[in-house]
């Protein structure tokens, strides 16, 4: 049996194409599911890193309260994505590539005072320390009040090699609150460091 050679090439280069086809087509499944698995799993990284970020308490001079936390280093893509909140943005008409870093802080203030009589009258009620001022009018049921807190915010690098004195490297960044008010407590805190 003899074929042609016409017959012979068209033949070879339809099973070429047909073969190169099939494999063009994988390839450009298998990079769109790849590269939403790295989505997922970067959207999961995100979430476990959000979920997991634990307050360090403690306490300096005796009775000021420290609260120190890993900073939450992630892309700007990301924080635009994800983090940024974007009306509030859009309020102070900033753009997301002005961002450098983004701090949340959650303060609650609780404690128990006792109201003492004024000198003019007995139907006002007043209190005042360094951090708090109550006045309270009895006849209308009016409750005044005023509230100080101090807080700083500290910053620093954790430097990922050390010789002698001599530090260079950067493994990460910690945060340290210090709330100068004994009757205030840090309960919720996020520094997020945007990265270039």
């Amino acid at each position: 049996m003899y074929i042609k050679k016409e017959t012979f090439w068209f033949v070879g280069a339809t099973i070429l194409i047909a073969g190169l086809t099939y494999i063009m087509t994988s390839l450009l499944v298998y990079a769109k599911e790849n590269r939403e698995l790295h989505q997922k799993v970067d959207q999961l990284q995100q979430t476990l890193a959000h979920s997991t970020i634990e307050l360090l308490h403690d306490t300096i001079r005796d009775t000021i309260p420290i609260v120190t936390q890993h900073v939450v280093t992630i892309d700007k893509t990301d924080y635009k994505k994800l983090e940024a909140d974007r009306e509030l943005l859009k309020d102070l008409n900033l753009k997301y590539s002005q961002i450098e870093s983004e701090m949340r802080v959650l303060l609650a203030n609780q404690g128990k005072v006792t109201l003492q009589a004024s000198a003019d009258s007995d139907s006002v009620l007043r209190y005042k320390d360094r951090w708090c001022e109550f006045e309270y009018l009895v006849k209308p049921r009016d409750l005044s009040y005023k509230m100080y807190d101090s807080l700083v915010t500290l910053v620093d690098r954790e430097y990922k090699h050390k010789l002698l004195w001599w530090r260079w490297g950067t493994k990460g960044y910690w945060v340290t609150h210090v709330n100068f008010n004994p009757n205030a407590e840090i309960r919720y805190s996020r520094y997020i460091k945007v990265e270039r």
